[in-house]
């Protein structure tokens, strides 16, 4: 017997009331109604057994015992987890196979859960598991004088293209050609079957009013006619098909994050690969976020695949708005600026006046190509307004051709060598000796006029020898 005021630490049972009888479960005194156990017919757990514990009809919770019914070596805690487990699966209508494992019957469920969260592992990227990481940047031709500012890898030719895939900005001061010279680019990409987009954030597109504003539609059918040579309804067929254009204007209230949907909407809906942006520093009137829209414009284009032309100003400094951050983010920077000739070595060298200004182009930076080193004088074609190089360029600073241009060049210099080593060797097939003419001569003759020719050249070497001969005997 326990002595007053202390705890019974014995592991004999103490006599329940009705209420210790209760079950933890749902307030039943068996896992199933009418029955005592847990398996129909029995009054245990499993059959042969009257219970989980001897004499007892329930289990109670918190009791602690080496030896649990027909279980040695089980304790309180793994009879209730199993319990607990038995229970789930008779409250969800699924009792399983009497005497399978438990343990397999999650495997029997064939829906299998999907995995939402990847975790952090799904932002890493493992180059050595890639299967080929080299590539070699392609080009995008444009026929304009861009094609010369990127270089390619080896840095003796010229791209022949802007850098495919990459954000580029385009720069300069207003006036100076930039918009058509993006017009005539993206009508001939149109034209090759590209999907292409114009997002236009300066001026009204079409001319609703019919005031009698020559519009930026005309003005773009007129460059694509004039470029590519066709008719208007060739070009609206054959060309304006492929053209989405996307009004993005600040002044009707549009901000960046409209561009933004929008921009998303028409390259995921209508597959755009090319795109013109006129201009970068509209879709933001502040003017204070320029680098950073180009930033995540950039890596949008990049995931989608987009090579994407965005015009831009400058300031009165000569840099462009958004300054060296802007630099920084875009993939290439072209910039269009004024050269004064300050001398007349200067002006004799770039075929110019003292102390005229003349326009040139350049290319500040590319992150996926060598960029040409010197500056390119430009000029205005006068049919389309479309910016080309000038005649005059200093022939130190010639741009380098492409690859398909130097082997034209090649090409055409052989055809023009060919006929002077033939001149050239014809003085020393004249200097050969007159036996070798012979030669040459009774090769060309057929043979049988050549047996004849000797057949006469015998007797009159005879008759020769006989006048000879008796001119001596007399």
């Amino acid at each position: 017997m326990a002595k007053k005021g202390k705890k019974n630490t014995s592991t004999n049972h103490m006599p329940m009331d009705a209420t210790q009888q209760q079950y933890q479960f749902s307030g039943h005194q068996g896992a199933m109604p009418g029955h005592q156990g847990m398996m129909p017919g029995h009054q245990g757990m499993m059959p042969g057994h009257q219970g989980v514990m001897p004499s007892h009809q329930g289990m109670m919770p918190n009791q602690q015992g080496a030896h649990m019914g027909g279980y040695p070596n089980m304790g309180a805690p793994q009879m209730q987890n199993q319990m607990m487990q038995m229970m789930q699966m008779m409250m969800a209508g699924n009792m399983g196979i009497a005497g399978a494992d438990t343990a397999a019957q999650p495997f029997a469920n064939m829906d299998i859960p999907e995995e939402e969260d990847l975790g952090l592992d799904a932002d890493i990227i493992r180059p050595h598991q890639l299967r080929s990481v080299v590539k070699t940047q392609e080009p995008l031709p444009l026929y304009t004088v861009l094609d010369y500012l990127c270089l390619t890898e080896d840095g003796k030719f010229s791209l022949g293209g802007i850098p495919k895939g990459c954000t580029i900005a385009f720069v300069g001061p207003p006036g100076q050609g930039k918009t058509r010279t993006a017009i005539s680019a993206l009508c001939r990409i149109a034209f090759s079957g590209t999907r292409c987009a114009f997002v236009v954030a300066e001026e009204g597109f079409i001319d609703e009013n019919d005031s009698g504003r020559d519009d930026l539609c005309s003005r773009l059918t007129k460059i694509g006619m004039k470029t590519l040579a066709l008719s208007e309804a060739q070009f609206q067929k054959k060309v304006a098909k492929n053209i989405a254009v996307l009004l993005s204007q600040y002044h009707k209230g549009s901000s960046w994050d409209d561009f933004v949907t929008r921009y998303r909407f028409i390259v995921e809906k209508e597959g755009i690969k090319f795109v013109i942006i006129d201009s970068l520093n509209m879709l933001d009137p502040s003017k204070t976020k320029t680098a950073d829209n180009l930033s995540a414009l950039k890596t949008y284009n990049h995931e989608k695949g987009v090579t994407c032309l965005t015009i831009g100003q400058i300031r009165d400094t000569g840099m462009p708005v958004g300054g060296e951050a802007l630099i920084h983010t875009a993939d290439a920077v072209f910039l269009l600026e004024e050269m004064g000739l300050t001398s007349k070595e200067i002006a004799a060298l770039w075929g110019g006046k003292y102390r005229d200004r003349i326009v040139t182009i350049r290319a500040i930076k590319s992150v996926t190509t060598p960029i040409f080193p010197h500056p390119i004088r430009i000029c205005r074609d006068d049919e389309r307004g479309v910016l080309i190089a000038h005649a005059e360029q200093p022939e130190i600073y010639k741009p380098f051709p492409t690859v398909e241009e130097a082997k034209k060049i090649q090409e055409q210099a052989l055809e023009e060598q060919i006929p002077e080593e033939q001149i050239e060797n014809l003085p020393q097939e004249n200097e050969s000796s007159p036996q070798s003419e012979n030669v040459i001569e009774e090769q060309e003759k057929p043979p049988e006029a050549s047996k004849k020719s000797r057949e006469v050249d015998k007797p009159k070497k005879t008759t020769r020898k006989r006048k000879k001969t008796k001119d001596k005997s007399e």
